[in-house]
């Protein structure tokens, strides 16, 4: 058995090192950096090379060096073993049979380098490298950590990065994926991971009797492949634009007296194609404070309400009235129902009565004084909210719920199907989610006020701005349903297209023509005529 021997003799005296690979970069459509990496320092623990009945007291000292708390040392230690004790219960969930105990006593363990901090000192690096005997099992790892060139841009798209947790090697998207793989979460990063990680080398390094390296000089192993890199829809400068806009507009919001402004949300969605040129989300943080691990101040920071949700990507994730934009629903279900004619009138005067009220309820029109006599071009250039109770009261005398299907079919109370997690499909109400809803009988019920509020985008409804963006993206280019999308293609360090991202294919609704142009018209009259309730804002473009 001499061959044999041999071989295990080689084994015992070959340790395996990971050479992490360079993560791919993250660009706009044309080429602007807006994730890259940069070199990096990370400390580690095998636990494997720790002597038994030390790890404890080395977690102590260890944590001490970093300025962590052991406690933080431990839990980075079971959350990196966690994921490959789990088993399949009889109750069919999985369940974990790992305990400190047993990491304590040697009975889990593991041959992997389990990384406790990432972004160390050069200093500390020092320190650890001259008092290695101390350390034992203690290893300097080189990496790659997440660069932001372009500072905040985008932060709530992107995502971050950490060790797979054991949840994630369940799930479908992480097929394949081992522990102490470090993958993409939420955004960008986690949908497109699989191509940005790239494959982790592994050099085969000959150690003496208590693991230290005997040559620098690895003697076998494989070379790390870098990632690709993702190139997505988004343009760098419409993206700076849009989130300028939002700072700008709560600015001008709070000299204005409104100081409950807190926060928004701007899209920019090409209509042709779904490409999503801007995402933006006001407040927003600096994605930094991920590399590495964040810390719980910094979650805490970013989590708490006074700061208003920093990390919420709020143009897919906050649902909200939609007001007035809602308008444009009503005109197209109104028209194709005909529920409304092109030129018919509604004379406002500056409030509502509706026909069937008995008592002093009257909905007020944001134009006090009034507008006269509109049609439809002219209740949408000036957004009379009169015109619009009529008809929302029209539609509640009509069988079945048509306006509230005619929502649906341009894209509202369904999500649009954007290529990054955490999207909200928000709410159209009807008489039926009434009843379904609500507990007592008086508030089971759908009445007039309901329609009416609905006609002008308030009451129950709640949709995303991206819904809305893909709402008047249909209006703009035919009745096309276009599915928002931020992957545009995945190309390799030469350059070459490895993979085009299409989208889903788009669903298209039958408007007349006729109905889309008029709806147009009123539109553009509210941009560019006088009387027009955007004119103001688009006056000097």
């Amino acid at each position: 058995s001499g061959e044999e021997f041999v071989a295990r003799a080689n084994d015992n005296r070959l340790k395996e090192v990971k050479i992490v690979a360079p993560r791919g970069n993250i660009v706009d459509r044309r080429g602007e950096v807006i994730v890259d990496n940069r070199p990096g320092l990370a400390v580690g623990v095998r636990l494997m090379d720790v002597p038994e009945g030390q790890l404890d007291h080395e977690i102590v000292r260890l944590a001490r060096v970093l300025k962590m708390r052991p406690g933080k040392i431990r839990t980075e230690i079971m959350d990196h073993l966690r994921p490959s004790t789990m088993e399949l219960g009889d109750d069919g969930r999985w369940h974990s049979y790992l305990t400190w105990e047993k990491v304590l006593e040697r009975e889990i363990t593991g041959l992997d380098l389990v990384i406790v901090k990432e972004d160390v000192s050069e200093r500390t690096v020092s320190y650890l490298k001259e008092h290695t005997l101390t350390f034992p099992g203690v290893e300097i790892q080189e990496n790659y950590l997440r660069a932001y060139p372009q500072g905040t841009m985008a932060a709530q798209v992107l995502g971050h990065l950490a060790d797979i947790s054991a949840e994630q090697l369940k799930q479908k998207h992480f097929k394949g994926y081992k522990a102490g793989d470090i993958v993409g979460v939420e955004g960008l990063e986690k949908t497109y991971d699989r191509w940005l990680r790239g494959r982790d080398g592994v050099a085969r390094i000959e150690v003496d009797a208590f693991g230290r390296p005997k040559q620098t000089d690895p003697v076998g192993g494989r070379m790390p492949e870098p990632g690709d890199t993702l190139v997505t829809t988004l343009d760098a400068k419409v993206q700076a634009a849009a989130e300028k806009a939002l700072r700008t507009g709560m600015s001008l919001a709070h000299s204005d007296g409104k100081v409950e402004a807190n926060g928004g949300a701007a899209v920019v969605l090409d209509v042709r194609n779904g490409d999503v040129l801007a995402l933006a989300s006001y407040p927003t943080y600096d994605p930094d404070v991920w590399v590495g691990g964040i810390s719980e101040k910094d979650y805490k920071r970013l989590s708490k309400k006074s700061a208003n949700y920093p990390l919420l990507n709020r143009p897919i994730m906050e649902t909200k009235a939609v007001g007035s934009t809602f308008k444009v629903v009503d005109a197209v279900a109104g028209l194709e129902e005909g529920i409304i004619t092109p030129y018919e009138t509604f004379f406002c005067n500056g409030s509502y009565k509706p026909p069937v009220a008995t008592d002093k309820t009257v909905f007020g029109c944001w134009a006090a004084d009034g507008h006269g006599s509109l049609d439809l071009v002219g209740a949408i250039t000036q957004s009379c909210d009169v015109y619009f109770y009529n008809v929302g009261y029209r539609f509640y005398s009509a069988n079945g719920s048509p306006l509230q299907e005619w929502a649906k079919r341009l894209g509202m109370g369904k999500v649009t199907g954007i290529d990054i997690e955490g999207e909200q499909a928000g709410r159209v109400p009807t008489p039926k989610w009434r009843q379904q809803y609500f507990e007592t009988e008086v508030d089971k019920l759908w009445t007039p006020g309901n329609s009416i509020n609905l006609s002008i985008g308030q009451g129950d409804l709640e949709a995303t701005p991206l819904q809305l963006a893909v709402t008047y993206a249909a209006i703009a280019n035919g009745g096309k349903i276009v599915t928002p999308h931020m992957g545009l293609r995945i190309t390799d360090a030469a350059g070459q297209t490895v993979r085009e991202l299409r989208p889903t294919a788009s669903r298209k609704v039958d408007i007349a023509p006729s109905t889309l142009e008029l709806v147009r018209k009123g539109l553009y009259d509210a941009a560019n005529h006088p009387t027009g309730t955007s004119a103001h804002v688009f006056a000097t473009y």
